[in-house]
């Protein structure tokens, strides 16, 4: 089965500079696009990180000093792009991310019928 076949959540691309930390080190990286539940995420090299690794990603809003973030599980991996799932995230963080997949997407109504399957996965 193909991988967007596999997803739930729509993603939106949303392209921003974020940081993403595994052990203590963060890392430069941009993030590609994102959806409710993870993001992809382009690093300036190949990643020092296996499926599976816990990490912490997070990014600016331009033009202000929001800052979103949340902890990730390393999804998937290929070249310089690393799948990030989302695990947890604070409910600010939650508000924003919620509003940019939906302001990023054609059909803000799935993006609230994404919200509530969120809550039935957990």
């Amino acid at each position: 089965m193909d991988v967007t076949e596999q997803r739930h959540f729509q993603r939106v691309p949303f392209a921003t500079e974020s940081t993403i930390e595994f052990g203590g080190e963060q890392h430069g990286a941009e993030v590609v696009d994102i959806c409710l539940k993870g993001a992809l995420l382009k690093l300036s090299g190949p990643p020092q990180c296996r499926r599976g690794d816990a990490c912490t990603v997070s990014f600016v809003l331009v033009n202000s000093d929001i800052v979103v973030q949340f902890e990730a599980e390393v999804a998937h991996l290929r070249d310089q792009f690393l799948g990030v799932k989302l695990l947890k995230i604070d409910i600010d963080s939650m508000i924003h991310l919620r509003n940019i997949v939906e302001l990023n997407t054609a059909d803000p109504d799935q993006v609230r019928k994404e919200l509530s399957f969120l809550y039935r996965e957990e």
